[in-house]
């Protein structure tokens, strides 16, 4: 019992101090922020910040980690469901804008080291969450495919309509954290749809 006590104590502070952490990547630049920042976010000792985790390295890339786990997950249980492919093309941006509700400050973060690899720059991408990235990618290109095919889309280049997608669904959750609009994400995914197939509908 005390054994099992203290690795729910250990999950607990870690789960605090990657919160810390978020907040902090999300309000400085990598370079700029220091592990003492993290601590003093957290209201924890250095020794308490290394002992979870030994470098900044590891603490930022675990914080990335985590939140596209979380989105793996989501998207993983929305493409389950069979439907005509706007509607999934919906539903992945629900699963993209669910990820940011009241945590605006992981978007800037992910962009920052997303647009890195969009470019073809190194980045500070671990293995797992390049892989996860480049099958949302697969998947988003794969519901595309699918909406040209059926009439729905203009035929354009995959890679342009999947970054297009991006675009319009990241202006318009910035669009409500930068005016502090309090809205649920679904307005912020109708708006992104809107501008989305406005631009590449095949009735645009």
């Amino acid at each position: 019992m005390i054994s099992d006590r203290k690795l729910i104590e250990k999950k607990q502070r870690k789960d605090l101090l990657l919160e810390a952490a978020s907040r902090v990547f999300g309000r400085r630049p990598f370079d700029e922020a220091t592990m003492q920042d993290v601590a003093a976010e957290a209201g924890i000792g250095m020794q308490g910040l290394y002992g979870h985790f030994p470098s900044k390295q590891e603490l930022y890339e675990q914080v990335m980690l985590r939140r596209a786990e979380h989105f793996f997950q989501e998207a993983e249980e929305t493409l389950k469901v069979d439907r005509p492919p706007l509607d999934q093309l919906r539903a992945m941006f629900q699963a993209y804008a669910n990820q940011f509700k009241g945590r605006a400050i992981w978007l800037p973060m992910f962009i920052h080291d997303r647009v890195y690899y969009d470019w073809g720059f190194d980045s500070r991408f671990l293995p797992r969450l390049k892989e996860i990235y480049e099958t949302e990618r697969g998947r988003l290109k794969a519901i595309l495919r699918r909406a040209a095919a059926a009439g729905l889309l203009r035929q354009q280049d995959e890679d342009f309509l999947t970054q297009l997608c991006f675009g319009v669904l990241e202006a318009s959750l910035h669009h409500s954290h930068r005016n502090q609009v309090d809205e649920d994400p679904g307005a912020c995914v109708d708006r992104a749809m809107d501008c989305f197939l406005r631009g590449a509908g095949a009735s645009a």
